[in-house]
This record gives structure tokens, C-alpha cells and sequence, in this order.
């Protein structure tokens, strides 16, 4: 009989969700949107996670696959023991360690989602050959982990991971990091200006050359991101930055334009650093399984 894991990758627009072998191939995966538009927060009471879930299961059962355990990440704080501090993204009113557990009859892993992705990167991906480096998520959001020796360094109670909440003066305002420059952070300032609150990251960038306000918003984002990422790896003392998540790896331009920023800024510093490209498909799901599989040994 086949052994998996089941891998879920809770985003601030989709879910993705996987069981997953021992040599972290996906067998079956299942997308599913975890919100309909860009305003509130996503997955109301973890229903459409827990779909995935069941889905899977059932998958699993009818298909002779052995499933012991469950791995979860999510673009939350999260502390060491897998327990969920922040409801900022995703809308969970109990504590998935225990919910998931109750639906699936074996134990879950909860962790932070860019620890899963960055462990992703670190076992098998861009950041393998390093002993040092950055990993950065822009996607929905923004954040990071720091890997020493292969290993993510979580902090004391699992919150250093926060990159994307630095605060900034941003056109006569104090916001986020991730307010302003992630995928979620862009749909939400050109619905703003331009009333269409369903438009995502895509679309407003597929305008870049066409829209005003596209091309203001998208381009002052990426000004605002590749300029802290570059005084961040200064901040670390770190020459290796590892970015992935959907916005980054999803958009040529948007990449150019961060890049061109996070060079200007890394002159301006006289600091000597570089992005690498992140190279794991599905990296939130290949790590949360990581994590599942390393709970089994």
C-alpha cells in the first residue's frame, strides 16, 4: 500500500491542497479559491480547507493509500507547538490542530506558511546550497524566514516571519509593507481608486500599459518592495535572498521592476547581494509535507 501525506498550502486567494509521497511527488491535488473578492479575509470558518481535506481522504481511501499524518500552513502567526495567534488572513475559529485532527483521525502539523515554502527551498530548492539565506514570499502576502544550516529560525515563539509587516510612510500614510506591495496589497489599492473590487494582482498588472492607475499602483509597489528587500539583506548580513511565492514567480514584469529597485538601493548601500529565483513547484504543499513526513521518522 502506498504511503502519503496529506500537504495543505492555505493562501490569502487559494488553497492548495495535495497528498504527497515519500519522495514529495504529488499524487493528486486539489485547487480551490479561498475567497470570491479582495475585501475581508478568506476561508470563513476554515469550510473550504476542511472540503479539501475531506476530499482528500476520500481520494486516499478509495485509491488504497495509506495516510498518516497531516501538515498545514498558514499566512498566519504561528507558534512552535503548531498553534494559531493572528486571525489577520484567514477566517479559523478553532484551532486547526484540533479540527483537522477530528476530521481526518490522525495528527496535523500547523505551521507558518513561508516556513513550509522556504523548507521546500531548503531541502530541494534554490536555497540547498546554502548555508545562509533569506527566504522571502510575495504572493497574497509578504514574508520571510531565515534559514541557518538548512534549518528555518522560527524566534522564540514562531514569529520571525515578519518582513511584509514592517511599517512605512507611504503617500502620507503608515502602512504595511504588505499593504502596499503584495498581491492582495495591489487588487485592494486599485480597487480603491478604480471601484472594481474583484480585480486581483493579474489583472491589475496585465493593465500596467494600458491603465493610469494600474501603472501607478504596480510600479510604485515594486519601487517601495525592491528597495526593502535590499536594505533587509544588508540588515541581515545575508548575500543570498530566495524569493518565491505566486506574484513573484507569476509576473515578468513585476519581477524586472523589483529587481531594478532592490539594485539602485543595494549601490546606494555598497552591499554586495542577490536574488535567486525559487525553483519548487507547489513549494507551500511540498514543505507542509516535509514537515509531515520528518513528524513520522
Amino acid at each position: 500500500m502506498p504511503t502519503a501525506v496529506i500537504a495543505i498550502d492555505i493562501g490569502g486567494t487559494k488553497i492548495n491542497g495535495a497528498l504527497v509521497d515519500e519522495r514529495f511527488q504529488i499524487l493528486h491535488q486539489i485547487i480551490a479559491p479561498s475567497r470570491d473578492g479582495v475585501i475581508g479575509i478568506a476561508d470563513p470558518g476554515l469550510t473550504r480547507t476542511e472540503s479539501v481535506i475531506r476530499e482528500l481522504l476520500e481520494i486516499a481511501r478509495s485509491e488504497g493509500i495509506d495516510v498518516k499524518e497531516g501538515a498545514a500552513g498558514f499566512p498566519e502567526y504561528v507558534t512552535l507547538d503548531g498553534t494559531l495567534l493572528t486571525r489577520e488572513n484567514i477566517d479559523w475559529q478553532g484551532q486547526p490542530k484540533q479540527e483537522f485532527a477530528e476530521i481526518s483521525g490522525f495528527p496535523w502539523i500547523i505551521e507558518s506558511d513561508v516556513r513550509c515554502a522556504g523548507t521546500a527551498e531548503a531541502r530541494i530548492g534554490a536555497g540547498k546550497d546554502f548555508s545562509d539565506f533569506v527566504y522571502i514570499t510575495v504572493s497574497s502576502g509578504i514574508s520571510h524566514t531565515h534559514f541557518l544550516g538548512g534549518c528555518a529560525q522560527p524566534g522564540s515563539d514562531g514569529s520571525a516571519i515578519g518582513f511584509g509587516v514592517h511599517e512605512l510612510l507611504l503617500e502620507g500614510q503608515i502602512r504595511s509593507l504588505e499593504s502596499y506591495a503584495s498581491g492582495l496589497g495591489i487588487a485592494r489599492r486599485y480597487a480603491l481608486v478604480s471601484g472594481h473590487d474583484s480585480a486581483h494582482a493579474p489583472e491589475v498588472l496585465a493593465q500596467y500599459d494600458t491603465d493610469n492607475d494600474a501603472h501607478r499602483i504596480v510600479k510604485s509597489a515594486a519601487e517601495i518592495l525592491g528597495s526593502e528587500i535590499a536594505k533587509f539583506a544588508w540588515e541581515m548580513g545575508t548575500h543570498y535572498i530566495v524569493i518565491g511565492g505566486g506574484l513573484w514567480l507569476g509576473s515578468d514584469l513585476y519581477r524586472s521592476l523589483v529587481r531594478d529597485a532592490f539594485n539602485r538601493e543595494l549601490q546606494v548601500r555598497a552591499h554586495s547581494a542577490q536574488i535567486v529565483e525559487a525553483i519548487v513547484a507547489d513549494s507551500g504543499v511540498i514543505g507542509a509535507a516535509i514537515y509531515a513526513f520528518d513528524q513520522l521518522v
